[in-house]
């Protein structure tokens, strides 16, 4: 079993544009016709922002809520979906989406035909987003992980007999919210993550036991340590309940049968306690949630 340090290899990562795949892995056997990588549609007009295709055969749509929020009566949180899609006959059969005809016309660019149900049937052309460069350590990590257990922890560097830490099942935040005393967060949380998939077109997705999902996109943060910047595109930070996966994060692979990954955020945060004698303190607190993942295998 050979172990992956991401922060080792950070630095090799060079951006290049891509040309036909967007993680160059063995395809099962798929029809050699097939192109994979993030389609993104530039056309202000369309319904549909960009199609992500996998070779391992899902794919993530990018809805436009401007255009598709008064016809779909759109939820926010519903800008995307996520699924699996079977290549028929020179077309995807985007399982919960439609059936959409990618034509590359060269450089990069395609003509897509996209047939929704619902929606009038219409052609867009797309631009095929650019990826990091094929490495064995890419290839690692550029995958559909699924959640084994979290970690959380609190620890105080003034206040030690205040430190707790405790495992849960799969992402549960529930328990979380109930150890801390936050009722309210406790009261918002409506769903459980219950994988998440890194793509080399620089998506990362979170997947939620309600069929739901939550798109964002992933870099290096710098090249000396190689922790990951994970960040939620802007148009839509406002709308989104899960915030677990902002920030920095350090990741670890591991090579296997199945691999395994392991995902550590953590972050500062301050607290005040009343004295007393001496009124309200502040003390510095650390929150770790380590994610203990393996790779997901249909």
């Amino acid at each position: 079993m050979k172990t992956l340090k991401l922060l080792a290899l950070a630095s090799a990562f060079l951006f290049v544009f891509a040309g036909m795949t967007s993680c160059n892995k063995d395809n099962g056997g798929k029809d050699a016709d097939q192109v994979f990588g993030k389609f993104e549609i530039k056309d202000a007009s369309s319904p549909v922002k960009s199609i992500e295709l996998t070779p391992e055969g899902e794919y993530i749509v990018t809805k436009n809520p401007a255009v598709t929020k008064g016809n779909d009566d759109l939820d926010l949180d519903d800008v995307w979906v996520y699924g699996k899609f079977n290549f028929i006959d020179g077309a995807y059969l985007l399982q919960g989406f439609g059936k959409i005809v990618i034509d590359m016309l060269g450089g990069g660019v395609a003509e897509i035909a996209i047939d929704r149900s619902g929606w009038d049937p219409f052609t867009v052309r797309a631009n095929l987003a650019s990826t990091v460069r094929e490495t064995e350590i890419n290839r690692s990590l550029c995958r559909h992980w699924e959640f084994e257990r979290t970690y959380f922890s609190l620890s105080f560097s003034d206040l030690p007999f205040l430190n707790f830490g405790f495992d849960v099942d799969g992402c549960d935040f529930t328990k979380w919210f109930q150890k801390t005393g936050d009722e309210e967060g406790e009261r918002d949380l409506d769903e459980k993550c219950t994988g998440i998939i890194f793509t080399e077109s620089g998506t990362y997705a979170v997947l939620f036991d309600n069929g739901k999902v939550n798109v964002g996109s992933w870099a290096w943060e710098n090249g000396e340590d190689g922790s990951l910047k994970c960040d939620w595109n802007e148009q839509y930070q406002s709308f989104f309940k899960d915030y677990r996966f902002h920030g920095s994060l350090s990741v670890d692979v591991e090579e296997g049968d199945p691999a395994t990954c392991t995902i550590v955020r953590s972050f500062d945060t301050t607290m005040e306690r009343y004295k007393l004698f001496s009124g309200y303190s502040s003390h510095s607190m650390t929150t770790s949630l380590t994610y203990y993942l393996k790779e997901h295998k249909d």
